[in-house]
């Protein structure tokens, strides 16, 4: 029996995630899923511990990905699945960050919602494979944009992209501001970009 909590602020959703679940078989076969709860952000219960759900389906959508890691406290040993209609790059690596091991995009894989959930609770990642090859696309673009620029420039383009300030920077290379300011120039130059906002799109990772 696998116990699941589902957290979404759509009703619509929680509805159908629950059909799905109640319904749907893995390889012909029926597979017994005990729904502990669904319910909107903020309203979900301490559960016992005997009835700790062994995965939790949480939708992001109009939630900063923290919720991810409030959750997380709450059932430590419960694995999340990200189900959502958020497919950007950024968001589901900060998802991951905060203790997602799923994602799964509602529009396109809502029907393998029982294959992500079996795959995350064998220690597997059930990513929707359109998530994947943007990260893939994004990993290629960060390894070509790294290989045009120096050891150094490197380090301190990284240290834009960690949100460090110049003189953190400086103080953490131990050069002096206007040394960080000349590296941030070049770095500009041989990406051929304008401001730090591009510079974290182009590197962040």
């Amino acid at each position: 029996m696998i116990k699941v909590g589902i957290i979404d602020s759509d009703e619509h959703s929680r509805i159908n995630i629950k059909r799905i679940l109640t319904e749907n078989c893995l390889e012909g076969k029926s597979v017994p899923i005990h729904i502990l709860f669904d319910t909107a952000y903020g309203l979900f219960p301490l559960v016992q511990n005997t009835l700790l759900p062994d995965v939790m389906i949480l939708d992001i959508a109009h939630q900063d990905p923290m919720i991810i890691e409030k959750v997380n406290k709450l059932y430590p040993k419960t694995e999340i699945i990200v189900l959502t209609q958020l497919a950007d790059v950024k968001t589901v690596r900060k998802s991951f960050r905060n203790g997602a091991v799923s994602y799964v995009l509602k529009d396109t894989c809502m029907p393998y919602l029982m294959n992500a959930i079996v795959i995350t609770l064998n220690q597997g990642s059930f990513v929707s494979p359109t998530i994947n090859r943007a990260l893939i696309e994004q990993a290629f673009s960060s390894k070509k944009y790294e290989a045009m620029l120096t050891a150094r420039e490197l380090q301190i383009a990284n240290g834009i992209v960690e949100g460090l300030s110049y003189k953190l920077i400086a103080q953490q290379y131990h050069i002096s501001l206007d040394t960080v300011r000349i590296y941030i120039k070049r770095v500009y130059r041989k990406l051929n970009i304008n401001s730090k906002g591009e510079l974290i799109a182009q590197l962040s990772a």
